[in-house]
């Protein structure tokens, strides 16, 4: 069994190195998003500002109830580190705010300066109403195993120190 919670600010690398190590490791990645719930990646978050408690309990409920149908799998959510209490392995991805607002920039064909902006209400909206909902203080690293800084280390090394240190945790 193995169950690998990796989390981030915005553009931090989340999904891509999830999806590597979920190849790599040949298990599920479970990767539930509010853009699944916005025409454009640039309102998200105006629609975290606005939807309701119970809607993101339902919404992070759902990936738990994912993360529990499945013997071993990768999760990239912001939450899934405190939700999932049977993880093997907490990672953090950090990177700079002007890099990760490059990298939006990039992927959303909009000016660093407005990328600059969105990511960080972005990230703001996400660490208010986590905060207001359930008390999790975001910028509060604690609880993880690993951080990896995906400003200094690609994501395809990122995912090989991940499958490593997974291998290493799930032999204790």
């Amino acid at each position: 069994m193995m169950k690998i919670c990796i989390s981030g600010f915005t553009a931090s690398g989340k999904t891509t190195v999830a999806d590597l190590v979920s190849k790599k490791l040949g298990i599920p990645h479970i990767h539930k998003s509010y853009k699944e719930y916005v025409k454009s990646e640039l309102d998200i978050a105006k629609f975290t500002e606005n939807a309701t408690e119970d809607f993101v309990k339902g919404f992070d409920n759902e990936i738990v109830r994912l993360a529990s149908e499945q013997e071993s799998c990768v999760l990239s959510t912001w939450l899934a580190p405190w939700m999932v209490r049977d993880a093997t392995l907490r990672v953090w991805l950090n990177a700079d705010h002007k890099l990760r607002a490059e990298r939006w920039s990039k992927a959303y064909k909009t000016s660093q300066a407005e990328a600059e902006k969105l990511v960080y209400e972005k990230d703001q909206s996400e660490i208010d109403s986590i905060k207001k909902i359930y008390g999790i203080d975001l910028n509060d690293r604690s609880i993880f195993d690993l951080t990896i800084n995906t400003g200094l280390i690609g994501a395809s090394e990122a995912s090989e120190i991940i499958c490593l240190a997974a291998k290493a945790s799930e032999r204790r």
